[in-house]
């Protein structure tokens, strides 16, 4: 085909043909990569609003191949997410410098944004349809009996890493010999706790049994560790979903998967759709609280006076989150917005396929330079987003991180960083700001506390029976009894360490 044949051009997601550019990069850049900006994110967001304004073109590698226009400004900000004028798209296919080769294929952050087909890349009705199952089964959670499970799977991560009873002095001992000080005791909260914790939670309501959990647990971490194997794991969670998705059409039980299921009826989502939303269902917000929680327990360790509130009672542990979401926001950046057609952003003209790219990070610090309050209390903050893909999961995810961090609050009384703050390591905060270690010390606990919760058989964290199948087949009925999430021999036995 001669390149004067029009039908040779690419097209864009809607079909046609792209737009001629009109508005080239601009000639001064910043860099979202470096030392400076992993250090210290908060201070680089000032930086770049200093030399830039409300709108910073930047480049997240040396070559300036990942790049975009870094949205500093609350304003803007909304004016993204909330895309009235129907500007923005979050499917991928949109970004222009990844269909013309200008950002190559193998470029390692593109795995963060390669468009799958469910519903973070979708917009308008599209949306709505693919959003609707996941978030009706949502809907069925109780979320008091939700708490009794995370409190659960909390203590048992806990247990898992303080010393056994056979590890205990002695009553005699005590008695004979002057009260040594107590023994103190370090552990990495991220790796054995904050990582295991959410995902974990949310495998139990997905209802998954030991094996399947096993088995989804390491793909995951393999995935997300990176690396040759990560393809291979992609792989495999895609076919565990699939197993899991056939299991729970079979047998449906008290478990969100199986709740997807049932309201599905009116949403029409395909095999391959229902796969990606229980993906997502498990996976989507783990980073999140993973970094909430460890952020949340940085600030209190580490801010004299919000430990002194919390410990008088003078904060609660919501406030104190509420509090890190203004000043190190779990989720940095969110990428993936890309104009379907040429449009201005603060003082920049886009091109058709440019990427926009908000800054959670530098919002808090622009409503302060604004003289906007940013208490404790203040919830204006976009951590959980805005507009149609705002976190439909919030009070669930509140509640895991919430209930994670009071029961170690309770449990591990005398807490303490192990190391200088200022020593702590960083991953790349191009999405979310997670330290690559949190070890803490604390003493020795004497005893586990007498109310300390445990999940019983009994107990269900949805509000109604379990939904029917959805297959007319006649199957072996199951020999737990309906209405139980499965429960599990081990949590810790099989974790796989980061």
């Amino acid at each position: 085909m001669s390149e004067s044949d029009p039908t040779s051009a690419p097209t864009n997601p809607d079909g046609a043909p792209w737009r001629e550019r009109t508005a080239p990069w601009p000639l001064r850049s910043a860099p979202l990569y470096g030392p400076e900006f992993t250090r210290d994110p908060l201070a680089y967001y000032e930086t770049l609003r200093r030399d830039f304004g409300p709108i910073a073109p930047v480049t997240l590698d040396e070559k300036g191949t990942f790049r975009g226009y870094l949205v500093l400004d609350h304003v803007y900000q909304l004016e993204v997410l909330r895309n009235h004028g129907q500007v923005w798209a979050r499917d991928s296919r949109w970004y222009r410098d990844l269909v013309e080769g200008t950002l190559p294929l193998d470029h390692p952050l593109v795995p963060q944004i390669a468009y799958r087909r469910h519903r973070l890349y979708a917009d308008g009705a599209e949306h709505t349809r693919m959003a609707a199952a996941g978030n009706q089964a949502l809907g069925e959670l109780d979320l008091v009996r939700v708490r009794d499970l995370i409190e659960a799977l909390a203590h048992q991560l806990i247990d898992a890493f303080l010393p056994g009873p056979e590890d205990q002095p002695e009553d005699g001992a005590e008695s004979e010999a002057p009260a040594a000080p107590a023994e103190e005791l370090k552990v990495d909260i991220l790796a054995d706790y904050a990582l295991p914790l959410p995902l974990l939670v949310m495998m139990r309501l997905a209802g998954m049994n030991e094996d399947s959990a096993l088995a989804t647990g390491t793909a995951i971490h393999e995935l997300l560790s990176g690396g040759p194997e990560a393809a291979r794991a992609a792989a495999e969670l895609s076919e565990l979903m699939a197993a899991l998705v056939a299991e729970k059409r079979d047998r449906p039980g008290p478990d969100l998967v199986s709740w997807i299921l049932h309201h599905n009826r009116d949403s029409g989502l395909d095999e391959h759709e229902l796969r990606e939303e229980v993906w997502l269902q498990i996976v989507v917000g783990r980073g999140a609280s993973t970094t909430w929680t460890c952020n949340t327990l940085l600030e209190l360790l580490s801010n004299d006076d919000l430990y002194s509130d919390v410990l008088a009672n003078r904060c609660s542990m919501d406030e104190a989150m509420n509090h890190v979401m203004w000043v190190n926001a779990p989720v940095q950046n969110l990428f993936g917005y890309w104009a379907t057609q040429p449009t201005k952003l603060g003082p920049y003209r886009l091109d058709q396929g440019d990427m926009a790219i908000v800054s959670l990070g530098s919002s808090g610090m622009t409503m302060r330079a604004a003289g906007l309050d940013v208490s404790r209390t203040n919830n204006a903050h976009l951590a959980w987003g805005a507009g149609e893909h705002g976190c439909p999961a919030r009070d669930l995810g509140r509640l895991i991180v919430r209930t994670g961090l009071e029961v170690l609050w309770d449990r591990l009384p005398g807490i303490e960083l192990a190391v200088p703050k200022e020593e702590l390591t960083w991953d790349l905060p191009y999405m979310a700001r997670t330290p690559t270690a949190l070890p803490v010390t604390f003493p020795r606990p004497s005893a586990e506390p007498k109310d300390a919760a445990r999940w019983t058989r009994d107990t269900t964290p949805f509000t109604s029976s379990p939904p029917r199948p959805t297959s007319t087949e006649e199957k072996e009925r199951p020999s737990e009894r309906p209405g139980r999430l499965p429960l599990w021999r081990s949590l810790v036995a099989w974790w796989p360490r980061r």
